[in-house]
């Protein structure tokens, strides 16, 4: 009696399971799809920075001293030499008239000196006549000879004298002149930081002098952006670039790369970790309506381009371990092997799933075979907005399994699928 029960158990058992067999082979996956086929991928580079003006002028004070007049305010067009400002004169005049003065007075030295000169000269010609005829002694003649040296020594001082105080006269007039600030460039005015009756600081070796205002050149407009350390490898001068701005959203504009940097620009970005990026510019060759230096801007750059590329959508590529893709006995073994291991691996897969896939997980897509969905490995190139690039392991015509992403996470290697259009995807899954 109790061998019949345990045969009678285990006839039950075994047809639960085929049961259970049956309908899991029954039940099918729905799926959407997609065809393999070219198509032209465009890879980019994203970074993001400010709108300027490719040629700027920064004008700062050249002289210290009060504003004491302004010509211009901020967003005014001026023309190169159109006066801009003025920094109080007088004590510059000052200067120049005292320099003036002493010049004149120089002068005068000057030609006493050699008025002094030429009585020396005269009066040793008289004392060498003299002495030829015995009628003075020779210290006589010598000190006749020493006061036309020493009158030689004057007249070269008051004439160096002279050489220095016109020198110490230019300078001022130069400073004279500084004073009144003109325009060096045509452009506009961006900035301006001074108004009348301020003072202006100029500048030393270690000090920069107060910038009064900038002058820009908004005929030639350039985006100067921040790449990744990651990115800017792919990037070149000459590759093209959208530029979007934020104060002009729904239009892009056409750009070229112009500058790659060579240094690396680093921020904090709290907790001990730093950002580095480098510093790329984008000259813009459309015309930007009412633009402004320093408005946000965000540029898309095309790194790299593959016409009539094999491709898949970007959510159909997944990743398997090797062991999901092996069968029976096979998988059975692997298992085995691996649950001695797998302590000691922990940590090693950790750190590598960090970093990307672990070492035994398989890139690749579901391809769609006789109603089942079967793993193929694949190998990828350039990726662009919405799809990968395959350079290896699928044909043109392939059908894949492209969504829902849900479905392409949960699909094992020979689940049946069926495929079923977007729409009603969407409802199923609902």
């Amino acid at each position: 009696m109790k061998k019949w029960l345990i045969a009678a158990g285990g006839v039950v058992v075994i047809a639960v399971f085929v049961v259970l067999n049956l309908l899991r082979g029954g039940s099918k996956v729905e799926v959407q799809t997609e065809k393999v086929k070219g198509r032209n991928i465009t890879q980019t580079v994203s970074a993001s920075g400010n709108i300027r003006s490719k040629r700027q002028l920064d004008v700062s004070a050249s002289a210290i001293g009060k504003v004491t007049a302004l010509a211009v305010r901020e967003g005014d067009r001026v023309e190169q030499g159109q006066f801009l400002l003025q920094i109080d004169p007088t004590d510059y005049e000052s200067m120049v008239d005292q320099l003036e003065a002493s010049i004149r007075s120089g002068d005068a030295a000057l030609e006493m000196e050699k008025a002094n000169r030429a009585k020396a000269e005269y009066d040793l010609n008289k004392i060498e006549n003299l002495f030829g005829q015995q009628l003075v002694s020779e210290g006589d003649l010598r000190n006749a000879k020493l006061a036309v040296d020493v009158s030689n020594a004057r007249v070269k001082s008051a004439e160096e004298n002279l050489i220095q105080q016109r020198a110490t006269l230019k300078k001022a007039s130069h400073d004279l002149r500084e004073v009144r600030i003109t325009a060096d460039m045509p452009g506009t005015i961006t900035t301006l930081n001074v108004d009348e009756g301020e003072s202006a600081i100029m500048g030393t070796l270690n000090n920069p002098g107060t910038v009064l205002l900038t002058i820009s050149d908004l005929s030639q407009i350039e985006a100067e952006v921040l790449v990744d350390e990651t990115e800017v490898v792919y990037v070149k001068v000459g590759q093209p670039a959208k530029v979007t701005l934020d104060a002009h959203p729904d239009t892009s504009f056409h750009g070229v790369v112009t500058e790659v940097g060579n240094s690396a620009v680093r921020s904090q970005l709290g907790l001990g970790q730093t950002s580095v990026d480098f510093e790329v510019v984008v000259a813009v060759e459309d015309s930007i309506p009412s633009v402004r230096p320093g408005l946000s801007a965000n540029v898309d750059i095309e790194v790299a381009t593959v016409k009539d590329a094999l491709s898949v959508p970007i959510q159909c590529l997944t990743l398997r371990r090797s062991s999901e893709l092996k069968s029976g006995e096979e998988a059975a073994r692997t298992d085995s092997s691996e649950a001695d291991t797998e302590e000691d691996a922990e940590s090693g897969d950790a750190e590598e799933e960090g970093e990307g896939k672990a070492k035994d997980e398989i890139e690749g897509v579901f391809v769609v075979k006789d109603g089942k969905a079967v793993f193929t490995p694949v190998v990828v190139g350039i990726a662009g907005s919405s799809y990968f690039e395959v350079t290896k392991g699928l044909s043109k015509g392939e059908e894949i399994v492209s969504g829902p992403f849900k479905a392409i996470n949960d699909l094992k290697n020979g689940d049946p699928v069926k495929p079923v259009k977007k729409s009603a995807a969407k409802k199923s899954s609902k």
